[in-house]
């Protein structure tokens, strides 16, 4: 009878039982040096969640003009003053276009330190619709539209004495202690477009924002009479710092229709204004 084989089996099978044991060992050390490194909370640290800062820069602003159909890109440069006196500087750039009846579609998009060059991830389509009366903003991460009223009417002129200041909706408004200085800058063509230059200096009194000295607004202006839009904004604004806008890639032709629908396969849902700030869903 061979009992080296029999013998050699039973090695085989004891060290397969000790392997597996070593295995079943070393699996409930590691989990319970995860356990022992696994931070525990303290009590000291616990809060409620944390709003965050939201910070959204108004470029320029379209309106509803009627047989003035464009499409172009808008360029953004933001440039922040640190508290070391350096600076931080973050771009973006996005889509706008408008047809011949007075339809606006705008990108919105998330700025980055090359975001002039490359894309950035797009946060909201925008479509306003000044014959429906509805404002679409359409949000990517949620595949949700969520509609509203748009007042504007349809625009077939723009209205008399409004110039780049007054067009665009960025001029300061007059306040108590403000001193205002508006100066003309002539004329220039941008993107094949006779422009209108102008400049606003706003001076701020000690104290209005918490500032300890009078400080200044500077706004510039280069506004195209035929399409009721700045190609180029500048401001300076101690409390948010240095912004450019230039409208540019400027094309006259009647954008492609189907810019100005949304996404088939987003949810629409219907808000009602409460107050400002807030909505509500409605059925």
């Amino acid at each position: 009878m061979d009992t080296t084989k029999g013998y050699g089996l039973c090695k085989l099978g004891g060290i397969e039982v000790i392997m597996k044991t070593l295995v079943v060992f070393g699996a409930i050390a590691i989990g319970l040096l995860a356990f022992a490194q696994s931070p525990v909370p303290n009590p000291a640290t616990a809060h409620a969640p944390d709003g965050g800062t939201f910070t959204r820069i108004q470029s320029i602003a379209v309106l509803p003009l009627t047989n003035a159909s464009f499409s172009a890109t808008v360029t953004t440069e933001w440039t922040r003053i640190l508290a070391d006196e350096s600076t931080a500087t973050v771009k973006n750039h996005r889509m706008v276009a408008r047809d011949n009846t007075g339809r606006i579609f705008e990108e919105r998009r998330a700025f980055s330190p090359d975001g002039d060059t490359q894309p950035t991830q797009i946060t909201a389509l925008e479509y306003s619709d000044p014959n429906l009366h509805e404002f679409l903003s359409c949000i990517p991460a949620q595949r949700i539209c969520y509609l509203s009223t748009y007042a504007r009417p349809p625009l077939s002129a723009m209205p008399n004495g409004m110039g780049g200041l007054e067009l665009c909706g960025c001029a300061t408004p007059p306040g108590p202690g403000y001193s205002v200085k508006q100066e003309a800058l002539g004329q220039q063509t941008i993107e094949n477009l006779d422009a209108t230059g102008s400049r606003e200096i706003t001076t701020l009194p000690a104290g209005q924002f918490g500032n300890a000295r009078s400080e200044p607004i500077v706004k510039e202006f280069w506004y195209s009479p035929r399409l009721g839009l700045n190609l180029i904004t500048k401001r300076f604004d101690p409390r948010s710092g240095s912004e450019n806008f230039i409208v540019n890639h400027l094309s006259l032709n009647e954008p492609d229709p189907r810019i100005f629908e949304p996404p088939a396969d987003y949810q629409v849902v219907r808000q009602v204004v409460v107050k400002q700030g807030t909505a509500q869903n409605a059925k």
